[in-house]
């Protein structure tokens, strides 16, 4: 079994699990775009609030346990497909990029 890795009730394709403690980011996660012709869960635009599970790296899901429920059957955790980039821009502000989708995160807090 990998490191930090357990079964889920899915097999293998469960996230990683991570302590609910330690130091993680609060973090506004904005959709910025989804590649044409890519499948979509969420709309261009739409914005997720909560605690990073971890920070976004290549070739892992981005996975956050929300804080702020946007809609009523919006699950615990929302985790985008596997982080192909993470870019730091210029003036600070961070784009997570997978293979569907570019996102725009905001730190706010830990």
């Amino acid at each position: 079994m990998p490191p930090g890795h357990r079964p889920g009730p899915g097999g293998w394709g469960a996230l990683p699990r991570y302590p609910r403690s330690g130091m993680t980011e609060r973090v506004r996660v904005h959709k910025v775009a989804t590649r044409d012709g890519r499948p979509s869960n969420l709309e261009d635009g739409h914005v997720v609030e909560g605690d990073e599970l971890s920070a976004p790296t290549p070739g892992q899901p981005y996975a956050i346990r929300r804080t702020v429920v946007e809609h009523d059957d919006a699950p615990e955790v929302f985790a985008t497909s596997a982080v192909r980039a993470v870019i730091t821009e210029k003036d600070g502000s961070i784009l997570v990029l997978t293979d569907n989708s570019r996102y725009r995160v905001e730190v706010i807090g830990r």
